[in-house]
C-alpha cells in the first residue's frame, strides 16, 4: 500500500490553484452526504449485471483506440470550488432547469471554458453543493445567470428528492450532484476517496434493458444517444484485480482504489471514449494524466447489478 508520504510527495510537486504549494497533506474526509448514504457507501455483495460483458465490450467498441479510461484533465475537466461565509451570496434562477439556487460563490471562480460553462461550488456554510450549467458572470451587475442548476445538501441522503430515499430540495442533473463529478485534488493528496465517482461514457442507452429511463439513482437519463449502456448502473474494478502489480503512481493508485471499493455510476455522456474527469482548476503536473490508468484495462472492469442500493 502507497504511504501517504508518497502520495503527497508526487502531488506536492505542483502548486495547485486552490492549494499552496506548501500546503500539507490533509485527513481523508467525507465531501458530502450522512452516513449510510447510497454514495459513500462500499459496493460490497452487489452482484454482477447480467448484461456486464456487453457492456464491456461497448467500453472497447468505440473508446477511439483507448484500451482503459482515460481521466480528464484542463479546460474539459471540471471546476469545482470550495466557498466560505464570507464570499459573495448570489441568487441564481436558472433558465432552462433545476432549482432556483441561493449560494456563495468565490470571487476567483470560472467555469469551464466550452459551451457547456459547467460550474460547480461546495459551499459549506449554506450546507448545499450546487452545479451551475452554461454559467455566466456579468461583472457590470455584480451577478450570476445560469441556463441550469443542481442542488444538494450535504447534511442530506444526496438522493434526488422524487427517489425513494431522497431528500426534499435535492434536485437537478438528473439525479447527480455537482459534488461527485471530479475527482478532487485534496481528496487525493489525503490518500483516500471514500465514495462513488461519476463516469462519462461514450454513448449512454436511453433506458435500462427493463425498460426504465435510468437505474436508480438516477430519476433519468439522456435521449437518442445511441448506446448500450445505461445511465445509474455502476462500474468497478473487479475485486481479484491486484492493484498493486498494475505499477500505478500513488496518485493514480487513490483513484484505482476508489473504483474499486465504490465504484464510478455512469452519469453522462462524453461524446468521445470514456473518462472520469477531475477538478479542472488544480494543476495536476507530474501527478495524474490522461492515461494514469492505462494499465488498468476494460478487462479489469465490471458492472455492478443495476439499481443495486448496496
Amino acid at each position: 500500500m502507497a504511504s501517504l508520504g508518497a502520495v503527497s510527495a508526487a502531488l506536492l510537486l505542483s502548486a495547485s490553484a486552490v492549494e499552496p504549494a506548501h500546503a500539507s497533506p490533509q485527513p481523508a474526509a467525507k465531501l458530502a452526504f450522512r452516513a449510510g448514504s447510497w454514495w459513500n457507501t462500499p459496493i460490497g455483495s452487489a452482484g454482477v449485471d447480467p448484461h456486464s460483458r456487453a457492456y464491456i465490450k461497448d467500453s472497447q467498441r468505440r473508446a477511439h483506440t483507448q484500451p482503459y479510461l482515460k481521466l480528464v484533465l484542463g479546460r474539459w475537466g471540471s471546476p469545482t470550488y470550495t466557498a466560505r461565509g464570507s464570499d459573495r451570496r448570489y441568487h441564481i434562477h436558472p433558465t432552462a432547469y433545476g432549482p432556483t439556487v441561493t449560494v456563495h460563490i468565490p470571487a476567483h471562480a470560472n467555469p469551464r471554458a466550452t459551451s457547456d460553462a459547467q460550474l460547480s461550488v461546495l459551499d459549506r456554510s449554506s450546507n448545499q453543493s450546487v452545479g451551475l450549467w452554461r454559467a455566466v458572470y456579468h461583472a457590470r451587475t455584480h451577478r450570476w445567470t445560469a441556463a441550469g442548476t443542481d442542488r444538494y445538501y450535504l447534511s442530506s441522503s444526496g438522493i434526488q428528492h422524487s427517489l425513494p430515499g431522497g431528500h426534499r430540495g435535492n434536485d437537478g442533473h438528473r439525479g447527480i450532484p455537482s459534488t461527485y463529478r471530479a475527482v478532487h485534488k485534496r481528496e487525493v493528496m489525503s490518500g483516500a476517496i471514500h465514495h462513488r465517482l461519476e463516469l462519462f461514457w461514450w454513448a449512454t442507452a436511453g433506458h435500462t434493458p427493463a425498460g426504465r429511463r435510468a437505474y436508480f439513482p438516477m430519476s433519468g437519463s439522456e435521449q437518442h444517444k445511441g448506446g448500450v449502456v445505461p445511465e445509474g448502473i455502476v462500474l468497478r474494478i473487479k475485486p481479484s484485480v491486484n492493484l498493486r502489480a498494475k505499477h500505478l503512481s500513488p496518485a493514480a493508485l487513490v483513484i484505482a482504489r476508489a473504483l474499486k471499493r465504490y465504484g464510478g455510476i455512469i452519469g453522462d455522456n462524453s461524446g468521445s471514449g470514456n473518462n472520469l474527469k477531475l477538478q479542472s482548476n488544480a494543476n495536476w503536473t507530474h501527478s495524474l494524466r490522461r492515461n494514469s490508468l492505462r494499465s488498468i484495462h476494460w478487462r479489469d472492469y465490471e458492472f455492478v447489478r443495476g439499481g443495486a442500493r448496496r
